[in-house]
């Protein structure tokens, strides 16, 4: 047998005879052999994943790196070995920093490959047999049965009241009961209902299916491929600074050669020319800014976590406050995946002309009295009988769970519950969909309502309103289960399909699976922030319809849209209309993805939620993913977001958190870039006037990795975000019009001063060794002085408490230490070519500046 396509449109018959193969005896060991040769192993291939070795190196191709290694080598050929090992170590810390973010084996294909590694049951040669998963071959019969995982994509033989759970696939909470009956060509996975899908897991009944796809042509190993084509998206940081990097490098490469052409003009030799230019590289780049970006990020992450939100990527902390868009799941995330039953309706009620009104908490005894005979028909467990009825915890198919939920809960007895002995007379199956229990001189019927009024003894008037009614309550996202009786004619003990006619329909019970509480409040916070939310599920859109309802969404109806309908739609057609549509339904995996790479390319930054395999691909390939902490691990392995406590607020304090680190990102740059550029320009304007360097490259670094870096790092614990100062396009930039303004403006204007000061100094007469140690001295505490200027981009700094960040107040302390050491220890200040700051020095600034 050849791997066929579309095997569900196709009748089990033409399958057998197209692939020559005999049920009852299965493959021949040879030909199974033969066909492992062709097709290969039942498991996944791998992408070549990255190796240490290679993602350090490519830390190197930096163009900041390039500058600093240039620059070491200059002072290395010139021997001056400490301002080269004191380079050198920038280098390796900026490249150490880079290859710790950058380094995150990925395991999602791990995850995904422990789906299906299990063993199979199997016909070989006549026999049946249990082998390992990998060796399962197309053409192969396979034995499944409660709690076996499928070991491959398989069509459907025979079965007997097989229930599987796709949520790994579909997303869909509830089991699907599956039939052999041919379906569309153009089925979805989640109407394949004749198909075993591979990864599914099989939690009633048992069936023989004829595997047709193994290891990545079945729909997970599809999925793996994806995942494994994907690579993570750049966040906005990263994207920001790699431009940035570019812009430094070419800056600083047209003054490098401007220098160069200038002092050769002017006869200077090349060694003072090589000085000044790695002078000039140094003084350009601001090698704090790795560290302090990796301390922001970090503390952002820690508060996240306090909040039961564990991020698996530091730059996703950040990504989080520059999120424009968020795709969100529907089951699990804005529901609680946990059907409960809301109402419980009367055949009357429903043919009223108020048959459809809300469903009510409080029930009359004669809604009671239907859930009571619901009872009689389920088959449900208690695990823990002997304890308060309270903590009773209940074992058996989630409907059932939950009617039993339900009695507990609205005071019905449960007794039907706790006698041993089964009322059960004709079980539930996916042929039938009801089931009938003897309940004293009558028998109860439970079921799939249109099913049940196929059966009973109804006008057909009746039958219309009915099937109206159930039509729209299901359109709202609601569950039915019909509820009817008929006579007992005989003691057999069991009742046929045959015998279920002119039945007496009493009503239904509604399930619903609630909106989780705090979502409404939590969605208003995130699109208070600008950003907008769309509800992209695998579910029907009626069901979809009915959350957005809840949430107080308006959804038009040219606002939603079906994976069918998306399916007929180019890109181009699409980009059209995607901002306009609110609801996405029915779609698949590879729906996901294309909907967000749509939205990327828009120019938004997207955040997608969701739980299941299915959702790997979009989770790994969007800006920033986030799953449950009840998700597959397979999702949580893609994801840069873990909500540890399954809650939606979680999200929204999650991005007021990457609110303040975006803030705070923003203005740590101002501030070590202005003093990058204050640097730069002081250089620059000695260059012009003539004037020997105002400090040596070792002078730089010391004042940009310790001096500088200590305020820096203490904006990670500032807590005012700014919020309201940012909206529409500045939400997803790091560096806003804003903030480079503020950079150029303050590195010109606080440069200038600067300078001036220099040049006072040169030409009131003090030696060039005292002079650099007193700007060195000068340039260290205005920095750490402004600092306190820079804990707000926007607001003044006499409308805040100046030394409320307890932080930053250390951070100046500990470098005001720092800087008297360096100039009063000898040795120290030898290493750094500075002088003693003489006293008598005061009086001859005072005489020249009177």
């Amino acid at each position: 047998m050849q791997p066929t396509d579309k095997p569900w449109s196709i009748s089990i018959d033409d399958l057998i005879s197209s692939g020559g193969i005999v049920v009852d005896a299965g493959l021949a060991e040879e030909e199974a052999n033969a066909r492992l040769l062709k097709y290969g192993s039942n498991s996944f291939h791998k992408k070549e994943k990255k190796s240490s070795f290679s993602i350090f190196l490519k830390q190197f191709v930096s163009p900041l790196i390039f500058l600093l290694i240039g620059a070491a080598t200059v002072t290395g050929i010139l021997k001056e070995w400490i301002d080269t090992s004191v380079i050198v170590f920038a280098v390796l810390l900026n490249v150490s920093l880079g290859f710790y973010h950058e380094y995150n084996a990925e395991s999602t294909l791990d995850k995904l490959t422990s789906y299906i590694k299990d063993r199979a049951k199997v016909m070989r040669g006549g026999i049946e047999q249990e082998i390992d998963s990998s060796l399962i071959v197309p053409g192969d019969i396979i034995k499944l049965s409660y709690g076996s995982r499928v070991p491959a994509d398989a069509r459907l033989i025979s079965i007997n009241n097989l229930r599987v759970d796709e949520a790994i696939l579909t997303g869909e909470s509830l089991p699907i009961e599956k039939k052999i009956d041919v379906v569309s060509l153009v089925s979805e996975i989640s109407e394949q209902t004749n198909i075993a899908h591979a990864g599914t897991l099989v939690v009633e009944g048992y069936a023989t299916a004829l595997v047709y796809a193994t290891g990545d042509n079945t729909e997970i190993g599809k999925i793996a491929g994806i995942v494994s084509g994907i690579d993570r998206v750049p966040t906005p940081l990263q994207h920001g600074v790699g431009k940035l990097a570019w812009f430094i490098f070419i800056v600083v490469l047209v003054i490098v050669v401007g220098i160069f052409v200038l002092g050769i003009s002017r006869g200077l030799p090349v060694l003072p020319m090589l000085v000044l230019s790695s002078a000039v590289a140094v003084g350009a780049v601001p090698e704090a800014l790795p560290i302090v970006l990796t301390v922001i990020l970090a503390i952002g992450a820690t508060r996240i976590a306090s909040k039961k939100g564990i991020i698996r990527k530091l730059s996703a902390a950040e990504t989080l406050g520059s999120t424009t868009l968020i795709m969100t799941d529907k089951t699990g995330t804005l529901t609680k995946a946990d059907m409960q039953l809301v109402g419980i309706h009367s055949k009357a009620d429903a043919l009223s002309s108020e048959s459809y009104k809300k469903d009510k908490e409080n029930f009359s005894a004669d809604q009671k009295k239907l859930l009571e005979l619901a009872l009689f028909n389920i088959d449900v467990s208690i695990e823990n009988p002997t304890t308060k009825i309270d903590e009773w915890i209940f074992r058996g198919r989630p409907f059932e769970v939950n009617i039993a939920k339900a009695c507990r809960l609205h005071g019905v007895s449960l007794d039907t519950i706790l006698d041993s002995s089964s009322s059960l007379v004709l079980p539930f199956n996916s042929t039938n969909k009801f089931s009938v229990a003897e309940n004293g001189n009558e028998y109860v019927v439970m079921g799939a309502p249109d099913i049940l009024l196929k059966y009973a003894n109804i006008s057909k008037e009746e039958y219309i309103k009915l099937e109206e009614w159930i039509t729209t309550v299901s359109n709202d996202g609601k569950r039915l289960i019909g509820l009817a009786t008929f006579p007992k004619t005989h003691n057999k003990g069991h009742v046929s399909p045959d015998e279920v006619k002119d039945i007496n329909f009493l009503g239904m019970l509604v399930f619903y699976d609630p909106i989780r509480p705090e979502v409404p409040d939590a969605i208003r916070n995130i699109e208070s922030h600008g950003i907008k939310m769309v509800l992209v599920t695998g579910d029907l859109i009626g069901t979809a319809r009915s959350v957005a309802k809840s949430l107080d969404w308006e959804v038009r109806e040219d606002q939603a849209i079906t994976g069918s309908d998306l399916h007929k739609l180019s890109d181009g057609e699409l980009l059209k209309i995607i901002l306009d549509i609110k609801i996405f339904a029915r779609v698949t995996p590879e729906d996901k993805l294309r909907i967000g790479g749509l939205y990327q390319k828009l120019g938004e930054v997207v955040a997608m939620t969701g739980d299941g395999v299915n959702d790997a691909p979009a989770l790994k390939a969007m800006d920033i993913g986030i799953s449950l902490g009840t998700a597959s691990d397979v999702a949580k392995s893609a994801a840069d977001l873990v909500l540890l406590d399954d809650n939606f607020e979680t999200i929204s304090m999650a991005i007021d958190e990457g609110r303040k680190i975006l803030g705070n990102v923003r203005k740590t740059f101002v501030y070590l870039m202005s003093n990058s550029l204050d640097e730069v320009f002081v250089i620059g304007g000695s260059l012009l006037m003539g004037l020997a360097l105002p400090l040596t490259a070792l002078q730089i670094i010391w004042v940009n990795l310790f001096t500088g870096s200590l305020p820096a790092l203490a904006f990670a614990y500032e807590t005012d975000m700014d919020k309201e100062k940012y909206a529409g396009h500045d939400m997803k930039l790091i560096f806003t019009r804003e903030v480079k303004v503020l950079t150029f403006v303050i590195g010109v204007v606080s440069s200038t001063f600067l300078f001036l000061l220099y040049y006072f100094l040169i030409k009131i007469g003090f030696e060039l060794e005292v002079a650099r140690s007193i700007f060195f001295v000068c340039f260290s505490s205005y920095i750490l002085a402004i600092s306190f200027s820079f804990r707000s981009l926007h607001s003044s700094i006499l409308s805040y408490p100046i030394f409320s960040n307890k932080k930053l107040n250390l951070s100046i302390i500990l470098a005001v230490f720092l800087l008297v050491v360096t100039m009063t220890v000898p040795a120290i200040r030898g290493i750094f070519d500075l002088a003693p700051l003489p006293l008598s020095s005061i009086p001859m600034i005072n005489n020249h500046v009177l």
